[in-house]
Parts: C-alpha cells; sequence; structure tokens
C-alpha cells in the first residue's frame, strides 16, 4: 500500500512540475522586447536582436552536434563493454 501511495506522489509531482514548465515563458524573450522612442536606437536594438538569435541558433546547433557524437561514443562504449562481459560469462561457463 505504501508503494502505490508513493507512486501516485511521484506522478503527480511530476504531471505539476511538467504543467508549470510549459507555462512559464522563456526568460530570454523578456529582454528582447524593449522598445524605445528614438527610431535609431531602435534600428540597432533590432539588428542586436537578429544577431543574438543567430549566434544562439548557432550555439544550440554545435550543441546538438556535440551531443550526437557523445551518444554515438557512449554506445559504442557500451557495446564494448557487454562484448567483453558476455566473453567473460562465457569462458567461466566453459571452465566450469
Amino acid at each position: 500500500m505504501k508503494h502505490v501511495i508513493i507512486t501516485f506522489l511521484f506522478l503527480m509531482i511530476s504531471i505539476n512540475a511538467q504543467e508549470e514548465l510549459k507555462q512559464n515563458p522563456e526568460k530570454d524573450s523578456k529582454f528582447l522586447e524593449i522598445q524605445v522612442d528614438n527610431p535609431e536606437l531602435q534600428s540597432e536594438i533590432d539588428n542586436l536582436k537578429i544577431e543574438y538569435d543567430s549566434e544562439l541558433n548557432k550555439i544550440k546547433e554545435e550543441f546538438k552536434i556535440k551531443k550526437k557524437s557523445l551518444r554515438k561514443l557512449y554506445k559504442g562504449k557500451l557495446k564494448e563493454i557487454r562484448k567483453k562481459y558476455k566473453i567473460k560469462k562465457s569462458k567461466k561457463k566453459k571452465n566450469k
């Protein structure tokens, strides 16, 4: 019974946390929404927004590439470890 209650509470907490994440807007968007009366400054701000967005997208793409390569490396190492373990396990069975 305790396990059922604990599982239920865990599920409710995780669902609530996911809903809060969906409701919160991005923090970056607040500082990007600056408006000034001077047209020259506003155009400069707009150019900086564009530059910021392009650099942010570039960083995100680089991170995705690194993440994929790390996943491949991890999967490769995991396969090697599994093969070594299977070989050791089969040798132990043969020796018995």
